[in-house]
C-alpha cells in the first residue's frame, strides 16, 4: 500500500496531539446508523460540538457543549463491583480540588434539566465514552457513573477517565525513511 506525500506529514502531526478528554454538557442527540453520519454537520450554536458514542444501545450524535470540566481534573477513576446496593459494575470517580468544584457546579444546572439536557457526555477527542444521566448536584469532589456495565466496560472507562488526558505532549526527535518496494 503506497503512501501519499502527506500522510506522513499528517500521521507525526497527530502523533503528537494531546489526547483531549472532557466532560461536557448535552445540548440534544440523535440516533444515528453509521460513523458517517457523525460527522455530517448539524445546525448548532457556534459553541457547539459534535460527536459519536454508543448510547442506548445504539450509535447515538450527540450535540455539546463546550468542555465543562477537562480531563486533567480526573485525580483518580477505578472500576468497583457494588455488591450490597445490587448496583452491579460501576466507575468511581476523584476529582482535583478545581474539577470538584466545576464538577458540583455543572452537576447542580444538570440536574435541573429535562432529558437529554440532564447528562454530560464524557468525550475522548472526538469519540463519547459515556453519557451519564445527572439527578443531583455532586459535590465533594466524588462521583460514581453507574448502569450496565460489565466488569471488562468499567474497566476500560475507568482506564480511560484515568489516562485520558495526560499531560504530554510527544516532540519528534528524528524522522526515518524505510524505501518502499
Amino acid at each position: 500500500m503506497a503512501t501519499q506525500p502527506g500522510d506522513s506529514q499528517e500521521a507525526l502531526k497527530s502523533l503528537g496531539r494531546t489526547a483531549e478528554l472532557g466532560f461536557r454538557p448535552v445540548l440534544g442527540q440523535t440516533a444515528v446508523k453509521t460513523k458517517d453520519e457523525c460527522r455530517a454537520p448539524v445546525p448548532a450554536t457556534p459553541d457547539a460540538f459534535t460527536a459519536c458514542g454508543q448510547g442506548d444501545n445504539a450509535l447515538t450524535k450527540y450535540v455539546l457543549e463546550a468542555v465543562a470540566v477537562p480531563g486533567t481534573d480526573v485525580s483518580d477513576a477505578k472500576a468497583t463491583y457494588d455488591k450490597n446496593q445490587g448496583a452491579g459494575w460501576m466507575v468511581q470517580l476523584k476529582f482535583t480540588a478545581a474539577g470538584s468544584k466545576r464538577f458540583g457546579d455543572v452537576t447542580g444546572r444538570l440536574a435541573k434539566q429535562q432529558s437529554p439536557a440532564n447528562q454530560f457526555a464524557i468525550v475522548l477527542d472526538d469519540t463519547v465514552l459515556s453519557a451519564p444521566t445527572v439527578a443531583q448536584a455532586l459535590t465533594g469532589g466524588n462521583a460514581e457513573i453507574s448502569g450496565n456495565f460489565t466488569q471488562r466496560s468499567a474497566q476500560e472507562l475507568a482506564a480511560q477517565l484515568d489516562t485520558g488526558a495526560l499531560p504530554v505532549q510527544l516532540k519528534v526527535s528524528s524522522v526515518t525513511r524505510l524505501p518502499v518496494d
